[in-house]
């Protein structure tokens, strides 16, 4: 084979491949649409941040992340639970958002974290980390039961002194006031139960101690761990998608029995058709010049088919090798096409490119006619044509 011919199975390989990677793709975002894989992948994210190893589920971190997610880590459910997280999302099944800003992280976290006993958002966080002890409200509950009966005393005594008896019902007004300021904030996202774990804790009240008691600092602090967390999550998010586009390419593979190995030494050796499809692949870089065009998927079924018939005119039609039965070459043709279509077809739309633009580069020698008396032969360079 000549370089040309070489450089024409790659192309008209690379075009296969970019179409059916496009089919994929459009499969794929349906399926993550409709289950809001993104979400359950950032909830996963969100869990291994706020949860220890024990609390947080390993299958999270797999591919079954994209279909479902669970979370026993009762941080990570108060977390969802708060309004300013619960009401980003829609509401039904997948209720969950898919996005959230680093701000309003922060500020929900410490939003948690401040709830208790204390009158003090500092002490209520130090208390929450461990720092200092919890709020004990008996000690305010034992007042105001000694101020209760202060106040009796004065009423029942022979000679009640007014002035006493209203200082003593100030004394209690304001005990009673401050016991249900601190034993009675309402809190309807609050998980009965809340805990931290001890890992968990631990790297909260590093960064609490960073901030040198500083809320606002506190805050800042924590943006910047949630946001190199986000980073992971991407990348996480981005694995498990190629996972799932491999497995997806495989079952493409299988359906319409796209064997790599079968169609390489048929565009080999079937010169017409591989001058059909780098007609077509050229065909096709003209009228989406910029990316893949985003086309339906009827749309890209009603293109594969026209484009499959087409193949058939010249002896070869993708899962017509069904009836044969099926080697271990047949396996592994669907092998290398799922790999091919798992790198995602924007991968094959820029080689796609890059190669047609070498190949209109490329000068192809044309033998002119003989003269009669022995001159030299002419020839003409004429250029490919995509």
């Amino acid at each position: 084979m000549t370089g040309l011919a070489v450089l024409d199975v790659f192309i008209s390989l690379v075009f296969i491949y970019l179409l059916y990677s496009l089919l994929a793709m459009t499969v794929i975002e349906s399926i993550t649409s409709a289950f809001s894989s993104r979400s359950k992948n950032l909830i996963t994210g969100i869990d291994r941040l706020l949860a220890d190893d024990q609390l947080s589920d390993w299958f999270n971190h797999t591919v079954v992340n994209l279909f479902w997610v669970k979370t026993t880590n009762p941080l990570t459910k108060a977390f969802y639970s708060h309004p300013s997280i619960k009401y980003l999302g829609q509401k039904g099944i997948n209720s969950k958002p898919s996005y959230i800003a680093k701000n309003r992280f922060g500020s929900t976290l410490i939003d948690l974290l401040r709830k208790g006993a204390y009158l003090d958002d500092v002490a209520n966080i130090s208390a929450t980390l461990g720092i200092i002890p919890e709020y004990d409200s008996s000690l305010l509950a034992s007042k105001v039961r000694d101020a209760e009966n202060e106040l009796n005393e004065l009423s029942q005594s022979n000679e009640p002194d007014q002035n006493e008896i209203d200082a003593a019902q100030e004394k209690l007004d304001n005990l009673k006031k401050e016991l249900f300021q601190r034993t009675n904030k309402e809190n309807p996202w609050d998980i009965e139960g809340l805990s931290i774990g001890s890992e968990t804790k631990y790297q909260l009240k590093n960064l609490w101690e960073q901030a040198v008691n500083d809320k606002e600092k506190f805050r800042v602090l924590i943006e910047n761990w949630y946001e190199d967390q986000m980073d992971r999550i991407a990348g996480w998010y981005k694995r498990k998608l190629t996972f799932l586009t491999f497995i997806v390419g495989l079952l493409i593979a299988g359906l319409f029995n796209v064997d790599s190995i079968s169609l390489t030494t048929e565009l080999v050796n079937n010169d017409e058709m591989r001058t059909m499809l780098v007609e077509s692949a050229s065909a096709y870089l003209a009228e989406n010049p910029l990316k893949p065009d985003s086309i339906s998927l009827k749309e890209q079924r009603v293109y594969l088919d026209t484009l499959n018939a087409r193949m058939a005119k010249y002896n070869y039609v993708l899962g017509a090798n069904k009836d044969k039965g099926y080697t271990f070459w047949t396996f592994l043709g669907w092998l290398i096409t799922a790999y091919a279509i798992s790198l995602g077809a924007p991968f094959w739309f820029d080689l796609l490119n890059k190669l047609m633009q070498v190949r209109n580069s490329v000068k192809i020698p044309v033998k002119g006619k003989s003269s009669t008396d022995d001159s030299s032969s002419e020839s003409v360079n004429v250029k490919a044509v995509g």
